[in-house]
């Protein structure tokens, strides 16, 4: 027979491909909007207010590219 013990549960996990919380960031210099920091040779960042930013073998390069096409 088992017995119940009084005692708090272990603290949650969670698993995620992103980097931990206080990584290298990216901030976008037209809108402010804060993205965690692209990889060299990795996939871009993608903006809300419609710029991409590229990380180039270390160097960050931006392009504007709309959303909608407009």
């Amino acid at each position: 027979m088992s017995s119940h013990h009084d005692k708090p549960s272990p603290a949650a996990l969670t698993y995620t491909a992103r980097p931990p919380v206080g990584m290298q960031t990216l901030t976008c210099t037209r809108c402010g909007r804060v993205h965690a920091y692209p990889q060299p040779g990795g996939r871009s960042i993608f903006c809300e207010c419609g710029w991409r930013y590229t990380n180039v073998h270390g160097l960050i390069e931006e392009e504007f590219k709309p959303r909608l096409g407009v």
